[in-house]
């Protein structure tokens, strides 16, 4: 008992302490440095690390809540970590949660009060604890190949990754019988099948495959180049953020303006960030895909008027 205790305070005070020096670890480098499932390194994030202001980039990173800092605790990483663990031995006692509450917001929050506001998109409930997700981690990492029914479909499948695509939880994995990579709707799934056979798709592959995908549309093989014109009113956002992994600026116009491309499988991948921008923003090809979005804001516009 004593030995896991230790083995468990240790990793939560490590986990802190690369926090407090903004190491911004992922959920797998956590994993992999301790010698645990991802699912534990869940669990210490969400239940005994729950009351620390504890969040998520978008490359899926943790880090403190700007502008939270250890230094503004009155206890130390090690005493911190100590009351949390010993408070989760008393669950089965009254009103628990609410003197919970109560010491941790005149501890850890004490004279904390970020400045910063930075709304998180939000996400489709997924229990990481559930047999469910467990058994696809598994198979996952066993590299098993197995037959999943869908609500409309049955497909045999190797299976990548879990993955979030706005606000929704997907599998990404390969149709064994089509030899493409494909997105599938997580709670599309009715029925998981094991088979005897495994794969040996390389992880570098699957981390190839993982830089091509910008959206749950993605489709293997069908890769094609967007170009756009930014205009000068918009040119610093795509300066200093690429949108997509695959964005390029190609050139700069004398008035500020930009030549952008992208590399795409979808139009849904690009669609967003097109209409997010006008009229600010040009498509220059494929003529297809310019066509194609004239297309719909002239109608759109002729629904407008006629409505």
């Amino acid at each position: 008992m004593k030995k896991d205790y230790d083995k468990t305070l240790t990793r939560l005070v490590g986990i802190l302490t690369k926090l407090s020096n903004e190491e911004m670890p992922t959920s797998k480098e956590l994993a992999d440095e301790y010698n645990v499932s991802m699912r534990t390194i869940q669990k210490d994030i969400k239940e005994r690390l729950h009351y620390y202001p504890i969040v998520k980039d978008n490359e899926h990173r943790f880090r403190f809540e700007y502008g939270y800092s250890l230094k503004r605790t009155t206890l130390t990483n090690d005493e911190m970590v100590f009351l949390n663990l010993a408070l989760t031995q008393f669950e089965n006692v009254d009103d628990i949660d609410k003197i919970k509450d109560s010491i941790y917001k005149k501890i850890i929050n004490k004279n904390f009060y970020s400045p910063y506001f930075i709304k998180q998109a939000d996400l489709e409930d997924l229990d990481i604890e559930s047999p469910f997700i467990s058994e696809l981690e598994q198979i996952i990492e066993d590299k098993k190949i197995v037959y999943i029914t869908f609500t409309n479909q049955k497909k045999e499948l190797e299976l990548y990754k879990i993955a979030a695509f706005d606000g929704f939880w997907y599998i990404l994995a390969k149709d064994i019988e089509e030899q493409k990579v494909k997105v599938f709707r997580l709670s599309d799934i009715k029925h998981i099948k094991k088979t005897e056979k495994y794969h040996h798709t390389s992880n570098k592959y699957i981390e190839e495959v993982l830089g091509r995908v910008h959206s749950a549309f993605f489709e293997d093989g069908n890769s094609f180049e967007v170009e756009v014109k930014v205009y000068k009113e918009i040119a610093i956002y795509f300066k200093n953020r690429e949108f997509l992994e695959s964005q390029e600026i190609l050139d700069t116009y004398e008035d500020g303006s930009l030549r952008v491309k992208f590399c795409v499988s979808h139009d849904e991948d690009i669609d967003n960030i097109i209409k997010s921008w006008l009229p600010h923003i040009e498509v220059l090809k494929p003529k297809r895909y310019k066509d194609k979005l004239l297309n719909e804001l002239q109608n759109y516009i002729k629904n407008l008027k006629t409505n």
